[in-house]
């Protein structure tokens, strides 16, 4: 440790120099005065670790020393430990109110006073341990802030929900889809009614778990292990199940929005976020494009229930993700084409092919 002795004996000074050189591994400035005290502190390139202070001393006394360390960033928990004659010990209470630690009596045991000295220094020792506990956790809770940030249009990967899967994922789970499996698939979407107010309103943790919270419920209300869910933004789950599944917007709505009602996560300022239905739309195609063009028309469907939807916010949504998968200008080149030849039928332009250009 290091160490700054203060008392206005220059005898007791060279003492206890000597002392702690010869006896201990730890570094001792000493002065003569509370205003050289002052003066050393505010020098000190190196903070010092400990004090020890005489109570009796003119100028300045030890008490009102201590006062002005305790005042001094970044003393406000380093050991101070008083040195008092025995027939001082009245003002051992008022050196405790002013921010003193400890005391040793004069004339001084050394083995006493060494052993104070290893009391603070193990004091020193558990407030450092703390002080980078608290740096490490302000560093997680800076990181993890970080990490969780995002905009109210990006799509977000939510963890610890089953079939609510990342972008990348359900959209390789739609163009890995079997002809025959997408044959029997339909494609919906549901959005929350008040994404942009809850988005205002919380914080990046707290707004993730609005997401979380709303997407297992989705799950449960659909009660089906085949489907397949995904965030994209802008408060809107996409998803596919089954034919065979008895999809029904209002009910599914209707029972949602009940337990929701349950749900702490989704109560902002006394208001529920609820979340609203669009029609089913089935995949019926032999095509990865017409898969994709059927999830499209699923989230479209939600503009007319929406308040908040708007088309073009809604076609944003839905496209791909920019690195899915598709490497090389010749595979995006392939695909575009498939997207023409699919759609070619019923005229329709390829409403996709925005996402690529």
């Amino acid at each position: 440790m290091k160490i700054l002795a203060v008392d206005d004996d220059e005898h007791i000074c060279e003492l206890l120099s000597e002392a702690v050189a010869a006896k201990t591994n730890h570094s001792i400035v000493t002065v003569t005065s509370g205003p050289e005290a002052i003066r050393a502190i505010a020098k000190a390139k190196v903070p010092f670790d400990c004090f020890l202070l005489d109570v009796q001393m003119p100028l300045m006394d030890g008490i009102t020393l201590a006062k002005k360390i305790r005042k001094t960033r970044p003393y406000t928990r380093t050991p101070i430990l008083m040195l008092t004659a025995m027939s001082q010990k009245k003002y051992i209470d008022a050196a405790f109110e002013a921010g003193a630690t400890d005391y040793v009596t004069k004339p001084f045991d050394f083995l006493e006073l060494f052993t104070r000295i290893s009391i603070a220094e193990r004091q020193v020792a558990e407030q450092q341990q703390l002080t980078a506990s608290v740096s490490e956790m302000a560093a997680l809770k800076k990181d993890l802030i970080f990490n969780t940030a995002h905009s109210l249009s990006e799509p977000i990967e939510i963890a610890g929900v089953t079939q609510l899967v990342g972008c990348m994922a359900f959209e390789k789970h739609v163009l890995d889809m079997p002809r025959r499996q997408r044959m029997r698939t339909q494609a919906f979407a549901a959005k929350i009614i008040t994404i942009e107010s809850a988005y205002a309103s919380l914080s990046a943790l707290a707004f993730r778990q609005l997401l979380t919270d709303i997407g297992s419920e989705l799950l449960s209300v659909l009660a089906n292990n085949d489907a397949q869910v995904t965030y994209k933004g802008n408060g809107l789950f996409v998803g596919t199940l089954p034919r065979s599944a008895g999809y029904s917007s209002p009910r599914l709505e209707a029972e949602l929005n009940n337990r929701l009602a349950y749900v702490p996560s989704t109560q902002i300022d006394g208001l529920q976020n609820d979340v609203c239905f669009g029609e089913a739309i089935k995949l019926r195609t032999l095509t990865r494009g017409g898969a994709l063009d059927a999830l499209q028309k699923a989230a479209e469907t939600i503009e007319s229930r929406a308040p908040n939807a708007s088309a073009a916010d809604l076609r944003k949504t839905v496209r791909l993700h920019p690195a899915s998968g598709f490497q090389t200008e010749m595979e995006r080149r392939a695909y575009e084409t498939l997207l023409h030849e699919a759609l070619s039928d019923d005229g329709q332009r390829p409403k996709f092919a925005a996402a690529f250009g």
